[in-house]
């Protein structure tokens, strides 16, 4: 719906609606690396800008990862799990599945809106 009232009633009360405010993408960097799509900095509508988001492609489609820290042991080296890669600590995280989906789903609609061949020949999620 547009950003104009319902009804005419509506209108002569409180005016026209405020457009609604979409997650908009800052910087789309693509860089295909395995699994890695690219990197995306995010504007969320309430004005927060979220950095060094990358986007992946899984076996059940595309998905987010959310930045990360790596992790440094005492000696200031990586730290490194029981298979000898880096652990990092993710810097962002949801209360529920549904709302991480949710916010998936609002970013990918933005990269397909704004840079429309960034998934080109990706399969969606």
């Amino acid at each position: 719906m547009s950003g104009l009232a319902r009804n005419a009633a509506t209108a002569a009360a409180w005016g026209d609606r405020p457009p609604t405010r979409q997650v908009k993408i800052k910087k789309w960097t693509p860089l295909r690396s395995r699994s890695l799509l690219g990197f995306l900095d995010i504007e969320l509508p309430s004005g927060m800008i979220s950095l060094d988001w990358r986007l992946m492609m899984g076996k059940n489609g595309l998905w987010l990862a959310a930045p990360a820290q790596k992790q440094l042991d005492r000696d200031g080296q990586p730290r490194l799990d029981a298979n000898g890669r880096p652990v990092s600590r993710a810097l962002i995280e949801f209360r529920n599945r549904r709302i991480a989906e949710r916010f998936n789903a609002a970013v990918l609609d933005a990269l397909r809106r704004e840079h429309p061949h960034a998934l080109a020949g990706q399969a969606s999620s």
